[in-house]
């Protein structure tokens, strides 16, 4: 709980009321380390709150989703805001059908700001959140929450593989894997803080056409499964900005040879 956004709001004893956990035990222990609110045994007891703060680790975030679901509690005219969770859209969705009014607070990869989204009134309680926080909101359009999740995965997850296919290539020039490793780091760090300056103009090759040779003798170089990303990721690149032909051609020649061979 310290560690998270709610761990981070002034410590302040008037900001939060009733605290419940997945034990009474652990909402004594929550409600200590905040300084705030008091335990209550069953979750039941915030019927009479107009707002309702939600965090949970992932390793418990499914009991406690089922015991606020179970919990006895008149939804209709009160805010339910997800704070620095993964609150599936399923689960935000019972609570809206139920008459709540919904809305998630989390991290989204960028120093000081904070995603928000839903629906007022809990989309205003959330943003006063953000401003206690000291951040800034990033609000999310209503209904493209699985798109900015899509986002967020294309940039996080689904990069470190290639981050890690980079670093095994330097690790293969001879690099220590620490140093192979911060190199890669810092190869992506720069690309992402150019891309951020300047947008599709910090692309490599944005005005000099690659040299079509080196490109195809680099890629003979890389293992299998390497390659066949790479490979692809080059040619969306010349697809996406519209540019290098040859380049583009002579890659989807070598593409059609190694087919062919299987």
């Amino acid at each position: 709980m310290s560690a998270s956004l709610i761990g981070h709001l002034p410590r302040n004893p008037r900001l939060l009321g009733p605290v419940g956990g997945v034990s009474f035990r652990v909402a004594s222990r929550i409600a200590n380390t905040l300084k705030a609110g008091w335990p209550v045994r069953s979750l039941g007891e915030m019927n009479d709150l107009r707002r309702i703060l939600f965090y949970s680790p992932a390793e418990h975030m499914l009991a406690l989703a089922e015991a606020l679901i179970d919990a006895r509690i008149e939804w209709t005219g009160k805010s339910l805001v997800f704070c620095d969770c993964d609150a599936g859209s399923s689960l935000v969705a019972h609570f809206r059908t139920a008459g709540a009014s919904v809305a998630r607070l989390r991290r989204c990869g960028v120093a000081g700001r904070l995603a928000v989204e839903g629906a007022a009134p809990a989309l205003t309680w959330a943003n006063g959140l953000v401003r206690e926080l000291k951040r800034k909101p990033v609000l999310i359009a209503g209904g493209s929450e699985v798109l900015f999740d899509a986002a967020i995965m294309l940039g996080s997850g689904a990069l470190t593989p290639l981050l890690d296919g980079a670093a095994r290539l330097l690790r293969n020039c001879g690099l220590r894997d620490a140093d192979a490793a911060q190199m890669a780091a810092g190869l992506f760090a720069r690309t992402a803080a150019e891309y951020a300056h300047s947008g599709r103009q910090s692309w490599a090759w944005h005005s000099q056409e690659p040299d079509p040779s080196e490109l195809v003798q680099q890629l003979n170089l890389m293992p299998a499964d390497l390659q066949s990303i790479v490979k692809r990721m080059l040619l969306l690149g010349f697809d996406t900005f519209d540019r290098h032909s040859a380049a583009e051609e002579a890659i989807q020649k070598m593409t059609t040879s190694v087919v062919s061979e299987k």
